[in-house]
Order: C-alpha cells, then structure tokens, then sequence
C-alpha cells in the first residue's frame, strides 16, 4: 500500500497548503508541495486529500470522521505516523479534540500557518519539514495529538492562539514546549513530556449542541432566558465562561438551576486566558454557589477546551460523578 511506513501528510485545508491570487484561493499541487520538501524527508511521505472546509463549516462530527480516516492509514494501511494541515483558526482545537481521543502509538502533528503558501512570509516548507521530521525521530510515538508551529512541537492543551496577523501570535502555558528544532529545517530535540491523557472511545454520535455563554459586566439574562424558553429540549450540555473566578450575575442563577434539574451537564470555566476556577466565596452567583448547586469544575479548561471535552465525555457514555471527574481532570 502507499501509505506502508510513511508519514502520511493529509491535506485537510489551511493557508499552509493553499495559494491566494486577489480573492481567488487554490489548493497546492502534489508536485508543488513535494518541491517543498528536503530530499531526504520527501522519500518518506505520501500525500492524502480530506475535506478543504474553512475553519468555520468544520464540526466536531468532521473532526470525528477526521480521526476514523488517521485510524485507518495507521492502523490498516500501516502508515507510520501521520501529519495534519489545517486552518490557524481552529488549529488548536481541532488538535486538542484529536488528543482526546488518539490511542493510537504513531504520531499525529498538526500543523498550519497565518500566511498562504507562496506568500513573502510563507511557512509552507518549514512546518511540513519539521512536522515530518518530528514524526520520524521516534520522539513523538505514544504521545498523543501534537502541534508544530512557531519552530516547535506543543501539546494541544497547552496552547492558545491570541493573534490572528502575527505569526508569534501563540501562548503555551504552563509549560515550555515539549520539543524544538535545531535549525528551522533541522533535527527535532525533544525537551520534555506531555502531561497524562484520558483517552476516550467514542461510543455515541458527538453532542452537537453545547453552546458557551460568556458572562460580563452587568450581563443581563437575555441570552440565558431565550435559550431556557425556547430551545431547551436541544441542549446537549451548556459552558459557562465565568467572571474571574468563574462568577456570574445573580440573575443567571435560577436558570442555571433549571438546566441542572433536566440532567442536562453544564461545566462551569473562567474567561481569563490563563484562569481557573476559585470557589474562594460565596454569594448570589459565585463560583463557589455555582459548584454547590452541580455545576461541573472546569478548572483551567478555556471555554473551548471544555465544550470538546464535554462533547467527547457525553459521547463516550460518561455520565455524573464519571463525567465530572473526566472534566475536571482527575
């Protein structure tokens, strides 16, 4: 088979891959993108197409289909590891859903980039260079899901993107990340490993309606009431992206309380890019009534890492104190 003992570079869509000529955008060529590559790393690659979405039309249903389709190059057809393009925009949770849910030992990177292919500032052959050479070193097996941008290898839990023009435009906290390159086309050094992973095996269809709801100052209950009175019998689950702490006007309180008496799950995060959860004291919508009541610690999860994982725990079968404990980490 084709794919036997290669790193497999599926081509799911992103500037990487993709060339812009006024508002006009195409796809690379197998030709073009083999160009790009060292001799020595192109003898080790086959190309594979997927779905060219924009980071907007995909769905946690396609990121499912995505990794059914990596299982199979891995597990059927041999392939030795398999290296992912994919928009800037949703790279990171993209990423983060596939490590969730990877079990398998060869690698998975994903990769991407700000700038089209082509571009003065193009990353094109850089990233597709390392990302290869990161799965062929041997120090990426058995590590889950991972992302190589900005010269290096990250976990997907933690990265966040916080610029959409700068390339530089990417935060990895707590942690330093998990490896670098010697050069920008060079051998791949790894610095350290990833934290533990709680594989899930999908057993159920993905939840689909697990909206976030941001609180702010002096939100009022508009949003909250709507989708109580009108939509309710649809959600699968609710995130609450918190004050701080993870609080929220007093107002919200009786509709959260309303959700909760359905079983529908809501996890509960803060909006702060590097917070967490502090249930320090207790009033008409604080953190620590909202964990009192049955909301789940989200902990350090963004909001965006939470509504994944809540999706991927609801289709895995969790439910309760299993679920609670899958979000919250433990």
């Amino acid at each position: 088979m084709e794919n036997r003992d290669k790193i497999v570079i599926l081509l799911a869509g992103g500037r990487i891959v993709q060339r812009q000529e006024s508002h006009d955008v195409t796809e690379l060529s197998e030709d073009e993108i083999f160009s790009l590559l060292p001799d020595d790393v192109k003898n080790h690659v086959a190309l594979q197409k997927w779905s060219f979405q924009p980071a907007s039309n995909y769905t946690l249903r396609m990121c499912g289909e995505l990794i059914s389709m990596i299982r199979t190059f891995v597990h059927d057809e041999g392939a030795r590891g398999v290296v992912v393009t994919c928009g800037i925009q949703a790279l990171s949770e993209i990423s983060y859903f596939a490590d969730l849910v990877w079990d398998l030992n060869p690698p998975l990177i994903f990769t991407g980039s700000i700038f089209n292919a082509g571009t003065q500032n193009s990353e094109t052959s850089a990233r597709l260079t390392q990302s290869v050479r990161a799965a062929l070193s041997g120090a990426c097996t058995g590590k889950g899901a991972l992302i190589c941008i900005q010269d290096s290898i990250y976990a997907p839990a933690d990265v966040l993107r916080i610029s959409n023009f700068n390339r530089g435009g990417l935060l990895a906290f707590p942690e330093s990340p998990l490896g670098i390159f010697s050069q920008p086309s060079g051998n791949y050094i790894p610095l350290r490993f990833p934290r533990h992973r709680y594989v899930q095996k999908l057993i159920n269809p993905l939840a689909r309606n697990i909206p976030i709801l941001n609180a702010s100052l002096g939100d009022s209950d508009l949003i909250l009431r709507s989708l109580v009175e009108k939509r309710f019998e649809e959600l699968d689950g609710l995130i609450i992206s918190g004050l701080g702490d993870g609080d929220v006007p007093s107002v919200w309180v009786p509709l959260l309380r309303k959700i909760l008496r359905s079983n529908i799950p809501i996890v509960l995060t803060s909006r702060y890019p590097d917070g967490f959860v502090q249930a320090t004291e207790n009033y008409e919508g604080s953190a620590s009534q909202l964990l009192e009541m049955g909301l789940i610690n989200g902990a350090m999860l963004s909001p965006y890492q939470a509504r994944i994982k809540l999706a991927v725990g609801l289709s895995a079968g969790l439910e309760s104190f299993e679920l609670a404990e899958y979000i919250h980490g433990k």
